[in-house]
């Protein structure tokens, strides 16, 4: 199996959540909110799976499950190599002779849910329509129909209810699946944000599979004493990431080396800008030529990058020479930036000399004396006016200079 993360043209989400309901047998669920905001953030990332943000839909507090329908078939329609559903709510059981799943709206009622809900048993004929190699779905909810304080609906049973062939199908709990009040998110969705964005440090993939998610978060909740989540699929799937492995030593020194390479750029532009101000101020600066390196380290990083989402490894080799040749256009863009302020300095320190011997020259009132006038003039005009001749400049400075002096000795 290769590793890999989603082709992020190819793929798309649907992440759907019902916090707030109009019959009062179901809790509202404020952190079901929180949960769609930070996964399709983190789904959006490029240190998450990377999707375009219009191919991730956000679904929050569907009325009905015929609107909800329409929005997953969209991504059905669309999606080619990854399918990712979503759910998070109340999820119900029927309690009759089907016994059938539901998977709650804002306006469900417990007394008709085959009409008022989404059938489990109808999202999955829609996720088999798809024909996206991987599909996921990711349930967040429990499967009884009676309501539990601080938590959703409980049931012992899950995956007969919610297998589909081909996919990974990853749930909340056999049992209750917790959302208290006081946390961001509901418990089993707020592990999972916190396994894909801190990764997993003992796991040698530089990728976060799916069964390296799972078995993360299922060992987490077991080792606090929560209901465990559970998990189906195919062995296709399971290879499928949905984060870069952030706590793996490849990814944190590529994403050392981007940010670095990020910083890089942002020197070289302001480099860039009070270069062509030096240019146009100053005549003939003698400056190197600018060249960015930035853009091709970034490339680099941006390649390797992409090697890691496809499961690859860059090698240690390659990483330490885009270390050192970091290190060294970091180094020559210092160098250069002193070398462009150099000339705008000197002007400037110019600049200050003939006003400080100016002032004293209107003290001593010798700024009416012709010389001294016409001495000052020709400063102010090398200057002032661009492109400066720095080395004439210096000389017309020096002039005025020794002339206020000597008018200074004479009065002595």
């Amino acid at each position: 199996m290769i590793e890999r993360l989603p082709d992020a043209a190819r793929s798309r989400a649907v992440l759907v959540g019902t916090s707030s309901y109009t019959h009062p047998a179901f809790d509202d669920l404020p952190g079901v909110a929180n949960n769609l905001h930070d996964l399709a953030a983190l789904l959006t990332s490029p240190l998450g799976a990377g999707l375009a943000r219009e191919h991730c839909q956000v679904v929050l507090d569907p009325p009905d499950q015929g609107l909800l329908g329409e929005r997953i078939l969209d991504a059905v329609r669309e999606a080619e190599d990854v399918l990712l559903v979503y759910y998070a709510g109340h999820g119900e059981m029927t309690w009759d002779r089907d016994n059938e799943l539901c998977l709650t709206v804002r306006d469900s009622k417990p007394d008709s849910l085959r009409t008022s809900a989404l059938r489990c048993a109808d999202l999955r004929q829609y996720i088999h329509r798809s024909r996206a190699k991987i599909r996921v779905l990711i349930l967040d909810c429990c499967f009884a129909g009676t309501a539990l304080p601080e938590t959703m609906s409980s049931s012992d049973k899950v995956l007969e209810y919610v297998e589909v062939s081909g996919a990974y199908v990853l749930t909340s709990a056999f049992g209750k699946a917790l959302a208290p009040l006081a946390q961001r998110n509901t418990l089993f969705t707020g592990e999972l944000l916190r396994v894909l964005r801190d990764g997993i440090a003992a796991e040698p993939s530089v990728l976060i599979t799916l069964d390296a998610l799972f078995r993360e978060v299922a060992s987490s909740l077991r080792g606090r004493g929560y209901p465990e989540p559970g998990c189906h699929h195919s062995d296709t799937a399971a290879a499928l990431a949905l984060a870069p492995n952030a706590a793996h030593k490849i990814r944190r020194k590529l994403t050392e080396l981007g940010a670095r390479a990020e910083a890089l750029d942002a020197v070289e532009q302001e480099t860039k800008r009070r270069y062509d101000l030096t240019v146009d101020r100053i005549l003939s600066p003698d400056l190197p030529p600018f060249t960015a390196s930035a853009p091709p380290l970034r490339e680099r990083v941006r390649q390797l990058d992409e090697r890691v989402a496809t499961g690859g490894r860059p090698s240690a080799a390659e990483l330490d020479a885009l270390d050192a040749e970091l290190v060294a256009a970091q180094d020559a863009a210092a160098r250069l930036r002193a070398e462009v302020e150099r000339p705008l300095d000197a002007r400037n320190e110019l600049r200050g000399l003939l006003e400080s011997y100016r002032v004293r020259a209107a003290r001593r009132r010798l700024a009416e004396d012709d010389e001294v006038h016409a001495l000052h003039e020709a400063a102010w005009n090398l200057l002032w006016v661009k492109p400066c001749d720095l080395e004439a400049a210096d000389a017309a400075v020096d002039a005025y200079v020794h002339a206020v002096t000597r008018s200074r000795e004479r009065e002595r």
